[in-house]
């Protein structure tokens, strides 16, 4: 079947059931062994990194964006690094609340796509819609091992490490990222495993800081004071080995989340 007739066919279907498992396309198996990320550890560990893109009405189109996300998913496991800022403000005024949040990543923006010449994947075996989005499965061959020891969680069911997340897992740091569903399920997945790097830095190096203050306004005919209670953390960090360990999606919200580990220097 070409895949433009497949896409239309799930498509029509997506539109005109009610469950969630309508979600998904029915040409595809969507099997437990695609989605297991455990490296195969040897002389030259074989990592997996499974890369997301839109669905396109060209097969190859969504295949070469999925491949780009793969690659950037290497380039954070080569090294990745981030800051990160919440801060709240609460007054005793009316409506006196203000919060900030601020988040950047950095790593090789520009060079990661030489990675996509090193992905190894099958076209035919290694391809899957869900959520009316496209992922490829990749394996990548890393110089160096990471043995890592993980089981994973029941199919269809919520993994524990949502609601419990290790701290360690095989002596590497332990990160958790979730997002919100996004208007496309590509971005919520990207978004979720760019917050488990932040969930890494977090715990592993932050700075808490609060204050009060008593913020005098002389306008108007009388003076008023008013107490500020401010509240600020801050974190920042590098990170090796950056890997995915599992991607769990809530089948009523779309929400995503991801268990991944890394190495502090």
């Amino acid at each position: 079947m070409p895949w433009y007739v497949g896409l239309v066919c799930s498509v029509l279907l997506f539109s005109c059931a009610g469950s969630p498992d309508s979600q998904v396309s029915p040409y595809v198996d969507v099997d437990q062994d695609f989605w297991n990320l455990l490296p195969v550890n040897g002389e030259n560990s074989e990592l997996i990194f499974i890369g997301v893109a839109g669905v396109r009405m060209n097969r190859q189109e969504a295949i070469d964006l999925a491949l780009e996300d793969a690659a950037r998913r290497v380039a954070f496991f080569q090294r990745v690094a981030g800051e990160v800022l919440h801060r709240v403000e609460i007054g005793t005024g009316f409506l006196d609340y203000r919060s900030e949040h601020q988040a950047a990543l950095h790593y090789d923006a520009e060079g990661y796509g030489t990675y996509r010449e090193a992905l190894e994947f099958d076209p035919e075996q290694d391809v899957r819609i869900e959520h009316q989005a496209v992922f490829v499965r990749t394996r990548y061959r890393a110089s160096r091992s990471l043995p890592v020891k993980h089981r994973y969680a029941v199919k269809n069911e919520r993994p524990q490490w949502v609601d419990n997340p290790p701290k360690q897992i095989s002596g590497f740091w332990v990160g958790v990222g979730f997002a919100g569903p996004r208007l496309y399920h590509k971005d919520t997945v990207i978004a979720s495993y760019e917050n488990a790097v932040f969930s890494i830095i977090e715990s592993i190096s932050n700075t808490v800081s609060s204050k009060v203050e008593s913020v005098q306004d002389s306008g108007g005919a009388f003076s008023a004071f008013s107490v500020v209670n401010s509240n600020e953390v801050r974190a920042s960090g590098t990170l090796g080995g950056f890997y995915v360990l599992e991607t769990w999606t809530d089948p009523a919200t779309k929400a995503v989340w991801t268990l991944a580990i890394a190495e502090a220097p």
